[in-house]
């Protein structure tokens, strides 16, 4: 039977992935699972780390389902979040930020998320549909892991600075072009945010499940 090639859906380029590109995923990939496994040694061996990793991921907000469409970040990406940069208060992207009378401040870097590439989590009518079409040849049950990449481009709150007069505390940038004059640290949009803390028995296991073996490379939501 003749094949034919699938054509990438409309609207959508296809871009050819280069072995710079993989080398480049390959190394981002692994030195953001090097910082979570420091940082989960970390928060399991200093009881006041951990507390500071929950009140994060309260202030930040947290989602139980990685692969859910709720709003709020993985307790892995929480924890990645936290690796690179501690304190945290409160995350967003650039146009996030923007949308909220507030830019990226000049020369601020940005941090990392793992971010799925592929299927999302399947349903269990999905599942079952998965598993007799395997029974008539169309398909393997071997299962599928879904791939994951590290996204550059979130920015705590405590990154940012006013694009307008701050509703907070009055301060205002010297012009539109101004990303260096910032709000005074007691201003109230550095507060913490209220929110509840994950538990204490599920902050470890998350936290356990990022002490890696030696080759190992994964990734959540």
């Amino acid at each position: 039977m003749a094949t034919t090639k699938k054509k990438p859906a409309k609207g959508r380029k296809s871009r050819k992935v280069t072995p710079a590109m993989r080398e480049r995923d390959t190394s981002s990939r692994a030195a953001a699972n090097e910082a979570l496994h420091n940082y989960a040694v970390l928060c399991l061996s200093d009881p006041a780390e951990l507390e500071l990793f929950r009140s994060i991921a309260a202030s930040i907000g947290w989602k139980y389902d990685p692969a859910s469409d709720d709003p709020g970040y993985s307790l892995q990406n929480v924890a990645l979040l936290a690796a690179q940069r501690r304190p945290l208060v409160h995350c967003g992207g650039f146009t996030y930020w923007l949308g909220q009378g507030r830019v990226v401040a000049e020369g601020a870097t940005s941090l990392g998320t793992f971010r799925r590439i592929g299927r999302k989590k399947q349903t269990e009518e999905e599942k079952q549909r998965e598993e007799e079409l395997a029974a008539e040849g169309w398909q393997s049950t071997k299962p599928r892991r879904p791939k994951y990449y590290v996204k550059k481009g979130t920015f705590d709150v405590t990154q940012t600075v006013p694009r307008e007069q701050c509703p907070h505390c009055g301060t205002v940038p010297t012009g539109p072009e101004d990303r260096t004059t910032q709000c005074p640290t007691s201003c109230a949009v550095f507060a913490p945010r209220l929110g509840s803390k994950p538990p204490i028995a599920l902050a470890i296991e998350v936290l356990q499940e990022q002490i890696k073996d030696e080759g190992e490379d994964d990734g959540d939501e």
